[in-house]
Formats: C-alpha cells, sequence, structure tokens
C-alpha cells in the first residue's frame, strides 16, 4: 500500500497543477482568440514537441532520481492537452447569447470567462483530467521498473520500484511481483471506470461513447 500511495500522490499532484495552469492558460487563449490565441498556441506545440523522456533525463541529471524530478517533468507539459480543451470549449461557449448579453451589460473579462464560460466547460475539463490520473500511474510505474526514476528507500517507494526488485527473484517469490502487478492493474481499470463514470454524469453529449 506504501508503493501505491506514492504512485497516487505523484499522479494527483500532477494532474491537479496541470489542470490549474491549463484551465488559465486556454481560457485566456480561446477567449481573447486572434494574435493572443495564435502566439499561445505556437508556445503548446512547441512544448509538446519535447519528447517526455528527454524531459525526465535532464531533471534527473539536475534534480537527481527523486519524486521532484518526475513530477517536475509531468508539469513541463502536461498540462497543454488541459489548456487546448479549455480553449476548445472557450471558442464553443463565448459567442453564446448569454455571454453576448453579459459584455452588452458591461461585465468585464474576468467576470465573463469565470462565471459565464468557465463553469460550461467544467464538466469536459474534469472528466478529461480523471481520464489521466492512470495514465500518470502507468507513466510513473513503468519508469521506476525500468530504473530511469527511483523512488526506492526506506521510507518511500512506488509500485514500479516494487516490480524492478523483484524481478530478480520472481521466480522463488512470484507473489512480489504479482502484487504491485494487480494494485496498478486495478488502478488503471478503477480511474477509467471513475473518468467514464463522470463522463455520462457531467457531460451528456458524449454519454455512450467509448
Amino acid at each position: 500500500f506504501r508503493g501505491a500511495r506514492i504512485s497516487l500522490i505523484i499522479a494527483v499532484v500532477s494532474v491537479v497543477v496541470n489542470v490549474i495552469i491549463g484551465m488559465i492558460y486556454g481560457a485566456i487563449a480561446g477567449y481573447y482568440g486572434g494574435a493572443v490565441d495564435l502566439i499561445m498556441m505556437r508556445i503548446c506545440e512547441i512544448l509538446n514537441s519535447i519528447p517526455f523522456l528527454v524531459l525526465m533525463i535532464l531533471f534527473i541529471l539536475y534534480f537527481g532520481t527523486g519524486m521532484f524530478s518526475i513530477i517536475a517533468a509531468f508539469l513541463i507539459k502536461g498540462w497543454v492537452g488541459t489548456a487546448v480543451l479549455t480553449r476548445t470549449q472557450f471558442y464553443r461557449f463565448k459567442n453564446q447569447e448569454y455571454v453576448m448579453a453579459a459584455r452588452t451589460l458591461g461585465a468585464r473579462d474576468r467576470r465573463i470567462i469565470w462565471k459565464h464560460i468557465f463553469p460550461n466547460s467544467l464538466g469536459t475539463i474534469i472528466t478529461s483530467s480523471a481520464l489521466v490520473i492512470p495514465s500518470v500511474i502507468f507513466q510513473e510505474s513503468m519508469l521506476s521498473y525500468l530504473g530511469i526514476v527511483k523512488l526506492g528507500s526506506a521510507a518511500t517507494t512506488s509500485l514500479g520500484t516494487l516490480l524492478s526488485d523483484a524481478s530478480s527473484i520472481w521466480t522463488n517469490y512470484p507473489h512480489l511481483m504479482i502484487f504491485p502487478a494487480i494494485i496498478i492493474s486495478l488502478l488503471m481499470i478503477c480511474f477509467n471506470l471513475f473518468g467514464n463514470g463522470l463522463r455520462d454524469a457531467l457531460d451528456p453529449t458524449q454519454r455512450g461513447q467509448e
């Protein structure tokens, strides 16, 4: 359970911070559009083109093979997907009648963004974010298993590290590899089911789609 705790902490912290950054960034790009949107989206494309493994290696070289390195690598480009999704939702809603009415009545841009457009986009953003968590858990486990990130110590470890440690003795102690693998599988399945449930509840337009 200690390994699952570390993996969950990394996944949840990374996703929460990425969602906050991505929502703010995407809201600004989608609401103002034009040259602002063009410049901001080009920045996203540049960041998205950088291989994740390269970022990870760079952080490991400077900060060591700890939890900070893997979280920082996830934060560098993990928010791009949320930013693009938020931008799309703002383009979808910013020309609706209620937004134009609020603008006509003199509402400021900040109020229109966060009080009128953002609440209508929140369901899709939350659903997408919940589905990202199992992906982060899987990536962290894979990097720990390969030894690129080392989270094993007397106080901390992760599911990937447990699998890596058990890989050399699994013929004699197969349960040491089986149980972490089962936990990873259960986490992936549970978060995917949770994300699908949120999608059906918060975004009816996507209901029933795989």
